[in-house]
């Protein structure tokens, strides 16, 4: 045998060597391969569907004054932050067209007595009369018009929040800051309302008077009580959601218009299928949700749609079915078909 056979079977046998090390040492090495989980079996349970809904505090109504007409503006007699009552003189305009109008009335009116003395005697024709008593008729109803936009009223109860004129400047009709022509704009705030926008398949339950718990942080140990106002018929497509409008009475106008709020309303109760929140998995890079059941002490990992949180649980839409063992502990360390065994 020259060397270098000598040296070939020598690597041989040191290959071998290592390759038997290596094959005793993961026999000696190897753990239980299953891992310890432990279950609880899905139930369905009835729930009080008391759901949060966030929304913004919003004026109950709101109106944005001007005349119809074009005009000068001789007196805005309220500012930003006035109160002001439904039918309050807000605005003088112009008057000069009401003063020839006026004038021309009383034309019109001396006229019209003058043309009945005559008909009386009959000097004139009924036919003459009557045309110069529709006239005075129309006159007279364009002198209530010109007066309505010469002294502009107030529509509603409210405060001034804002005010885009000076006495003495023209308005033009055209759109203010608001996007609509108006010299001052007018937000009731007693009361006030919010909307919300409740999931569609809530819209047999909710009813019109039922009460509603509203918070804010502005004031956090306040609870406001308001009321299901308006339920809007049609439901977003787009959000699957209908609005609701639930009304405050904020008889001490606290709450104003821009607020951040949360609503609170009692849906009834609902049978679900909740699992603790611990055991729903999220499958990293995507917005997948999965858990794992157990079968024959094999882990069997399902997708799963989860819903609403209810306290520390979590609400299955669809995905598993009442009865299945979900391992609720030891699940991070499962894989698709992983042996386990169950410990209490």
């Amino acid at each position: 045998m020259n060397a270098l056979q000598k040296i070939q079977k020598t690597g041989l046998v040191l290959v071998f060597a290592v390759l038997a090390g290596c094959a005793g040492s993961t026999t000696e090495e190897t753990p239980d391969s299953k891992v310890l989980v432990r279950l609880q079996d899905t139930r369905v349970e009835t729930i009080t569907n008391n759901l949060e809904f966030t929304g913004v505090v919003l004026p109950y109504e709101e109106a944005h004054i001007a005349p119809a007409v074009p005009a000068r503006i001789n007196r805005i007699l309220v500012d930003v932050g006035d109160k002001v009552r439904k039918g309050q003189l807000l605005i003088e305009m112009d008057n000069t067209q009401l003063f020839q109008a006026q004038v021309q009335l009383a034309n019109l009116e001396t006229e019209l007595a003058r043309m009945d003395t005559l008909l009386r005697a009959g000097a004139v024709t009924q036919q003459a009369f009557d045309q110069l008593k529709t006239q005075y008729q129309v006159a007279k109803s364009n002198i209530e018009n010109l007066a309505s936009h010469t002294q502009v009223r107030s529509t509603l109860d409210g405060v001034v929040t804002g005010r885009y004129f000076s006495a003495g400047e023209m308005f033009s009709g055209a759109p203010s800051p608001v996007g609509k022509p108006a010299i001052v704009s007018i937000n009731q705030i007693q009361p006030v309302k919010v909307l919300i926008g409740v999931s569609e398949r809530f819209l047999p339950v909710v009813k019109r008077g039922q009460t509603a718990e509203v918070r804010s942080d502005v004031f956090p140990d306040r609870v406001f009580e308001g009321r299901v106002n308006k339920i809007y018929p049609t439901v977003d497509r787009a959000s699957g959601t209908f609005r609701v409008e639930i009304a405050i009475p904020n008889r001490e106008e606290i709450l104003r218009p821009g607020m951040f709020a949360r609503v609170a309303l009692e849906l009834g109760e609902q049978q679900v299928l909740a699992v603790p929140s611990l055991a729903v998995l999220k499958q990293p890079g995507s917005n997948e949700r999965f858990v794992f059941v157990v079968e024959n002490d094999v882990a069997q990992r399902i997708t799963v749609i989860p819903g609403r949180t209810i306290n520390e649980h979590t609400e299955i839409v669809s995905g598993l079915e009442p009865g299945q063992k979900l391992v609720v502990t030891g699940q991070h360390n499962l894989l698709q078909g992983s042996e386990v065994e169950i410990v209490e």
